[in-house]
């Protein structure tokens, strides 16, 4: 997505701060003309840790850090996937954030519809955004929680927002249009007596976090074309641990030589690749209140003392330092 989306939700201030923070920017650089998606969610979940704000100043009061998990686990308790729907549209207005959901039923599905209703033109289009966002973290739930792979047949986006800054829920559809104001995810009639509670859901914290970054991670990659298809499966064999060059070059079907060959065309290397992956997995944990032992077992490291020299080399700073970098810019 264009930095603009990205700097535009948070503030261009604030946006900077959290880009800085993450390294994707440096202190003084410009902003990339693009961000990914999956560096966007990371950025939002170390902005809800620092200000325990799970509207990201959107709606007109706080909404506690677990104010969705608790409607999470309340849609979890249903039996199907349409009882689970038709439970979130009643129980967002709990939220007392403005925020309004409904079921609707039509030829093409099942549409679960979001409106964020705004005073001013310039709160309307972050509103837009930020549905884009819950929308996309619930469907994100509901992957998890049925342990299947849904798919939605048709998304809407709202006119107030352009295409050309890309979306949270892009492509996460095979159709997808722009008509109205709100937003409207269309899931197939079919998939409505998928059982729910398959898993158990309370929370997204500091030891399930990379599970829930595993299906961001996905569904985003199906959502947009891959640049490099061998550079995204790489990546999401790195994200699901550690590999050596051999190894990761079997499970792709391909020699080392070819490997490292298609790498160097798209620009990377197996090394880069491996050390952006977990470098990004790292910024993500300690944006979490995870122990510093549980994020070294996290990333596969048996002591503190290697996280401590990997949190230097890769973010110039220890990671008790790092985190209080984070929350003094909230300050």
């Amino acid at each position: 997505m264009s930095s603009y989306y990205v700097s535009y939700f948070f503030g261009e201030d604030r946006a900077r701060t959290l880009l800085t923070g993450a390294g994707i920017v440096k202190e003084a650089g410009p902003l990339p003309a693009t961000i990914a998606k999956l560096d966007f969610w990371r950025l939002l979940l170390t902005n809800i840790n620092l200000t325990d704000d799970e509207s990201h100043g959107c709606a007109p009061d706080r909404l506690p850090k677990s104010s969705f998990s608790v409607i999470f686990a309340a849609v979890n308790q249903m039996d199907t996937l349409l009882e689970g729907l038709q439970r979130y549209a009643e129980l967002i207005p709990v939220l007392r954030a403005g925020i309004t959901a409904n079921v609707g039923y039509g030829a093409d599905g099942v549409r679960l519809n979001f409106d964020f209703p705004a005073e001013s033109e310039v709160m309307a289009e972050r509103r837009e955004r930020y549905l884009e966002l819950i929308a996309m973290v619930f469907h994100c739930m509901l992957l998890w929680v049925t342990a299947e792979d849904l798919r939605p047949v048709r998304v809407r986006l709202s006119t107030r927002l352009s295409d050309k800054d890309g979306s949270m829920v892009s492509g996460l559809a095979a159709s997808q249009t722009r008509s109205g104001f709100g937003l409207t995810i269309v899931y197939d009639k079919a998939d409505m007596a998928t059982p729910l509670g398959r898993r158990k859901y309370t929370r997204w914290g500091a030891h399930d976090l990379a599970a829930f970054e595993g299906l961001m991670e996905r569904t985003l990659s199906c959502a947009s074309p891959p640049t490099s298809p061998t550079v995204e499966k790489l990546a999401h064999l790195l994200g699901n641990g550690e590999l050596s060059r051999p190894d990761a070059a079997k499970a792709l079907g391909m020699s080392p030589a070819t490997l490292q060959r298609r790498l160097s065309r798209a620009g990377t290397s197996f090394r880069e690749l491996s050390k952006e992956i977990r470098r990004r997995k790292l910024v993500s944990l300690l944006s979490t209140d995870g122990r510093l032992d549980d994020i070294a077992a996290e990333l596969g490291w048996s002591d503190r003392r290697s996280l401590w020299r990997s949190c230097q080399d890769w973010l110039g700073a220890s990671p008790s330092q790092y985190r209080a970098g984070l929350r003094s810019s909230q300050s």
